[in-house]
């Protein structure tokens, strides 16, 4: 049994009086923010989110140790081929297309909250994951419903959809606390985090949940998946990308995120000088935008599940079928997702 204790310094402190700053502005200045928030929500989802998910071609590549050749050119083809017949689903079937986006939003969300504990059984883990992905995701959905459905109709064409009762909505919060908030203290009460670990993933989960209450839904969504995911993945990914990418290859790969931005930035002056960000948020445009976030999620959750599947963020070595003894404390490592690793074979 090993007990999980990683790094929960500065960033953490970094994220959490970010969040709070928007908790207070959300309670006492929510005109003033309301007056930003398109400029917010399309700067910080453009320039601070999008880089983190345009890594996909470096995380292959460090997943193949640098290797390069005939096996890029494939996984393009794969890449590509994924989205397609997920575009596809879209277009035949949006209803089953937004309930897989659903499924793997909760799932990714959970897993880069949590992969840093080595839970003792695999389908716990991913348990786990779905249960606070759930939680984080749905909780601003549901507090926010009109603007919520709103985007959904457009998505997948069901006119028919009404908001939840309240008092229903606060009962599934609350229950969702209450599930996640079990499950962290069956995690130390294993021994598989520590007592710090458990009461800055309780702090973490309310001032989430508080920020959910008092700011927009888009707003708040973008503050979560901004500063609480993106960073953690890009982080994760980063150190990866030291151990098994060439200088060369690093180098090239964080030219191409610089070109990531730059773009999202002209976007964002084109946006601002054109339409207005007021234009670019309205549900029709959100709805498309989330459709392209779903395209390239698929494939992008299935090379971040084959990452984690084979390297650990807190030993930042492989995994790979391996059991070690140290200090006579057992390590268990999660087997790996043969769904997960077909990107990884082409």
């Amino acid at each position: 049994m090993r007990i999980q204790s990683f790094d929960l310094g500065g960033a953490k402190s970094f994220v959490m009086v970010i969040t709070a700053v928007f908790i207070f502005l959300g309670s006492f200045a929510s005109g003033m923010l309301s007056l930003w928030e398109p400029f917010l929500v399309l700067g910080m989802m453009l320039l601070l989110g999008l880089p983190h998910g345009a890594t996909d071609h470096g995380l292959f590549l460090a997943l193949q140790k640098g290797h390069s050749g005939s096996k890029k050119i494939s996984f393009y083809v794969v890449y590509l081929a994924v989205i397609a017949a997920y575009g596809l689903i879209w277009w035949f079937l949006p209803v089953i297309a937004f309930a897989i986006f659903m499924f793997l939003s909760v799932y990714h969300f959970g897993q880069s909250n949590w992969v840093n504990t080595n839970h003792e059984s695999p389908v716990f883990g991913r348990l786990h994951y779905l249960m606070w992905g759930t939680g984080i995701l749905l909780t601003p959905i549901l507090l926010h419903a009109g603007e919520a459905i709103a985007i959904v109709k457009t998505m997948t064409d069901i006119q028919f959809i009404t908001a939840p009762e309240r008092s229903a909505v606060l009962l599934f919060i609350g229950i969702m606390a209450f599930v996640n908030a079990s499950i962290m203290f069956v995690l130390r009460w294993q021994q598989l985090i520590t007592t710090r670990v458990l009461v800055v993933e309780l702090v973490a989960y309310a001032i989430l949940t508080t920020l959910f209450f008092t700011n927009s839904l888009l707003l708040g969504f973008s503050v979560y998946f901004v500063f609480w995911h993106s960073l953690d993945s890009a982080k994760d990914q980063l150190q990866f990308f030291k151990l098994r990418l060439s200088p060369a290859l690093r180098r090239q790969l964080y030219g191409e995120i610089s070109m990531t931005v730059l773009g999202a930035l002209l976007f964002c002056l084109i946006v601002w000088f054109g339409p207005g960000p007021e234009t670019a948020l309205q549900p029709s445009v959100i709805g498309g935008v989330f459709i392209f976030i779903s395209l390239l999620t698929l494939p992008h959750m299935l090379l971040v599940e084959q990452l984690y599947t084979r390297w650990s963020p807190v030993r930042g070595r492989s995994l790979d079928n391996t059991t070690t003894h140290q200090n006579k404390l057992k390590i268990i490592t999660r087997a790996p997702d043969p769904a997960a690793e077909q990107l990884g074979r082409v």
